[in-house]
């Protein structure tokens, strides 16, 4: 189904209602506006801020904000801001048509109004202000008839009202202009100072020959990884001495990473190492004369994703090696089959700083398709707790930012993956979310084109 299908559905002054998320707004305002066609965002309190930031990003004035301050329940409120601004709007376009052509002019502009977001009263009540716009006269009503659609979370479509059953209109992607940072943005997350959205967004495999050989061989990275980094590279506290005959066991409880000036100097040795990882490890100049890894020399090597604090290096090339790179092959995966899948942009380690307002967003791997967000946790371990923990985090965050659209999946190291899902399902209902354990790690790539494809197939 192509843009055309759209045209004659677009309308000159389109109203949305505004909900806590503004990604639906900003689908339609992209989808139902004619050339030179104006959004009017109808907010209450409570959504003040996304209003802005679709203002924002819409370009918007304040001519084009109906605000309903409290009044979001308010009948009589409701229908009296939107008429009041229906009529501005008519007095405004008949006054610009006279001064072009010194006359009033004829033509009739085109209202509409989706009711994707606010509350069920501002969709009832606004929907009524359409259908009768001067409420002293009952015979009144917009000529041409106003259009009023629905974009549907279920079929990822436009629903269009029409007489019997709703038009339904396929959302085509490239319209939409939409990128993971603007989806970030209307949500008031910014990813960093950087200058283009390249910098701000990892889209690049770190070492995928490595991350290839350390899925292929991962029982022996995981090894060395608890006897040699760990050992290096955390913090150590005594907690036990065992005397046994002539010699005295000492246990140690392994701690969080050291301190930075400490760890940019800690060396790992790479015994144990299966032959392939050394030889990749080699093939990129890794290792140092002594033949061991160097923190230093790692970070000079500039291989590693920089973070924002050039003192937080040390510990995000440790944090690569314990599992992110299980990120990087999930990402890697993803732009196998971006083609097929339809994906529009696929990205990694999304850092937002913490905000008052709102709850810690971090996104291991996501993807969009369209205005549909696709968001992957990973882990690398196989508890059952922890799993199911990163399941309902990823969930959450992905729901606030995409709506009920939203697509949700771990990947993890996991056996149990229907355990966990059904550990997942007990307290929230959403059969379309995907565990991907231990056993689906090796074809991961097909494992997620199927999810994909047919999710909401």
């Amino acid at each position: 189904m192509g843009t055309s299908e759209f045209d004659e559905y677009k309308v000159d002054h389109l109203f949305l209602l505004i909900g806590e998320n503004p990604l639906p707004n900003y689908v339609a305002a992209k989808m139902l506006l004619n050339e030179g066609g104006k959004p009017y965002l109808v907010f209450s309190e409570r959504t003040q801020k996304p209003a802005e930031r679709l203002k924002e990003e819409l370009g918007l004035s304040d001519e084009e904000m109906v605000p309903l301050n409290n009044n979001e329940a308010n009948a009589y409120e409701i229908k009296k801001k939107i008429r009041e601004k229906i009529k501005e709007i008519q007095q405004r376009d008949r006054e610009k048509s006279q001064q072009k052509d010194g006359y009033e002019n004829s033509e009739k502009k085109l209202f509409g109004l989706n009711y994707t977001g606010g509350t069920k009263a501002m969709a009832v009540h606004a929907y009524q202000a359409f259908l009768l716009p001067d409420e002293k006269d009952p015979k009144s009503q917009l000529n041409p008839s106003p259009i009023f659609s629905y974009l549907d979370s279920s079929s990822l479509k436009m629903l269009i009202d029409h007489r019997g059953n709703p038009i339904s209109l396929n959302i085509p992607n490239k319209q939409l202009k939409l990128s993971l940072e603007k989806l970030f943005k209307l949500h008031g997350l910014s990813l960093s100072n950087k200058k283009t959205s390249k910098d701000n967004i990892k889209t690049d495999v770190t070492l995928p020959e490595l991350v290839e050989a350390i899925v292929q061989n991962n029982l022996l990275w995981r090894e060395w990884c608890q006897k040699i980094l760990y050992i290096e590279a955390r913090e150590q506290e005594e907690i036990a001495k065992i005397k046994k005959d002539n010699t005295t066991e000492i246990y140690f409880k392994i701690g969080n990473w050291k301190h930075h000036k400490e760890l940019i100097n800690v060396s790992f040795s790479i015994n144990g190492l299966p032959e392939i990882i050394v030889s990749i490890i080699k093939q990129n100049n890794m290792l140092q004369a002594d033949n061991k890894l160097n923190i230093q020399h790692l970070k000079d090597l500039n291989i590693f994703p920089k973070p924002s604090k050039n003192e937080d290096i040390p510990k995000e090339i440790c944090k690569w090696f314990e599992g992110v790179w299980l990120e990087d092959y999930v990402l890697q995966q993803l732009k196998k089959i971006k083609e097929e899948c339809s994906l529009d942009e696929i990205g990694m380690s999304f850092n937002f700083p913490e905000k008052e307002d709102m709850a810690f967003f971090e996104f291991d791997v996501a993807c969009l398709r369209g205005y549909q967000l696709f968001a992957i946790s990973c882990t690398t371990d196989k508890t059952d707790n922890l799993c199911k923990s990163k399941l309902f985090e990823a969930y959450n965050r992905a729901r606030l930012m995409g709506g009920n659209e939203a697509r949700v999946a771990l990947v993890c190291y996991s056996n149990k993956v229907n355990k966990i899902k059904q550990a997942f399902m007990s307290q929230v209902d959403d059969p379309k979310v995907m565990v991907f354990g231990s056993g689906d790690i090796a074809d991961l790539s097909e494992k997620l084109k199927n999810w994909i494809q047919t999710v909401d197939a």
